[in-house]
């Protein structure tokens, strides 16, 4: 746990492990989670099939 927190660090000096429970914003989870790299990829690729099969937009 300790290295996500670490990749999430946002130089602020907060402390995720504060207080009752761990959190972490929308944006620091999207930045390590490897499902959100996969979506992105996933609709990355489908841009470009579309643009590839139906001409810019």
């Amino acid at each position: 746990m300790s290295t996500v927190v670490d990749a999430a660090d946002d130089g602020e000096g907060s402390n995720p492990f504060d207080g009752g429970r761990i959190e972490l914003s929308d944006r620091e989870v999207r930045a390590i989670s490897p499902a959100a790299w996969v979506a992105r990829l996933a609709s990355r690729i489908d841009d470009a099939a579309t643009r590839f099969v139906y001409g810019s937009r």
